[in-house]
């Protein structure tokens, strides 16, 4: 690590020693994590997946409430199911999902999978039931990697097997902690708030629709117009792709343009934008194997 590396973690790290870390958070004994030994260069795009399994000696017969915040973006997947998405906002509530109907006696695995455009972040995530016992919670006993693979996501793979794919996490504290501070618990949200009622209801293929024009000279930039204004979730459908290179996009409302990197994981054929937005026109830079544009409610 650079020097500049090693300066951004001991930031990160004073947090420990503010005053009231004595003072249980409402997080319990949950700690931010993040990537350990990779990523840490300020300025560079990266993506991981964070995992943990976790027992319960019966499936939950009231609440059981995930709270989850990381810096920058997230989505979260529980047994498999793909939960909700949410990105950092200072000073704002972490996020919290019902997700007691996801739960069950035995092994159960969480999976983040955590984004963002500056190279470090943070997780701080946990699971509390409604006795207000927490069975997991981010901590030195998470795994990472780099590499977007299904069978994990779903559980089909222990983690114990999956040999030196996954490697353990940095702990950067309880909070308060580093850049992050005190955190507060939010409002109880509906983990299908995006997802399980979401139909992709405006589309673009971007092999084969009108509407969508290749920018002169630049065959891995593509500007796809959907015609009017829309409202929704952004997702991307591409080939599989390394994490590595420059890649942009351009989210546009009436030739007004927000621009930011676009983080992907690698060797997944997909992204998904943190939240809803309005929107005219997108413009993916970097991604040659662009299929599909869509605006999801």
């Amino acid at each position: 690590m650079n020097e500049r590396g090693f300066l951004h973690v001991a930031a990160l790290a004073v947090g420990l020693a503010l005053p009231g870390c004595v003072n249980a958070p409402p997080t319990g004994a949950a700690e931010w994590i993040w990537a350990d030994g990779v990523g840490a260069e300020p300025g560079r795009p990266a993506s991981y997946l964070l995992l943990r399994d976790f027992e319960l000696p019966a499936t939950p017969e009231a609440a059981a409430r995930l709270f989850v915040a990381a810096d920058r973006e997230y989505a979260v997947h529980l047994n498999g199911h793909q939960i909700a998405r949410g990105a950092y906002r200072r000073g704002e509530p972490i996020d919290e999902f019902q997700v007691a109907h996801l739960l069950r006696e035995g092994s159960n695995r969480l999976t983040i999978e955590a984004r963002t455009p500056h190279g470090d972040g943070g997780v701080l995530a946990g699971i509390e039931l409604d006795d207000g016992s927490m069975p997991v919670v981010t901590d030195g006993e998470w795994r990472f990697t780099e590499a977007w693979d299904p069978r994990l996501v779903k559980g089909e793979i222990p983690l114990a097997d999956a040999g030196p794919a996954l490697r353990p996490v940095r702990v950067w504290g309880r909070p308060p902690v580093g850049r992050w501070g005190r955190v507060s618990r939010g409002d109880l949200q509906k983990p299908d708030q995006i997802w399980r009622s979401a139909v992709a209801w405006r589309i673009v293929r971007v092999t084969a629709s009108p509407g969508l024009e290749i920018e002169p000279g630049t065959r891995s930039s593509h500007r796809v117009d959907f015609g009017r204004e829309v409202a929704g979730v952004l997702e991307l459908d591409f080939r599989p792709a390394a994490a590595e290179g420059h890649r942009e996009l351009r989210i546009c409302l009436a030739g007004d343009c927000e621009r930011r990197p676009l983080v992907l994981t690698s060797g997944r054929p997909a992204w998904r934008d943190s939240g809803r937005r309005s929107f005219d026109t997108v413009i993916v830079t970097g991604v040659p194997g662009l299929r599909a544009v869509r605006a999801r409610r």
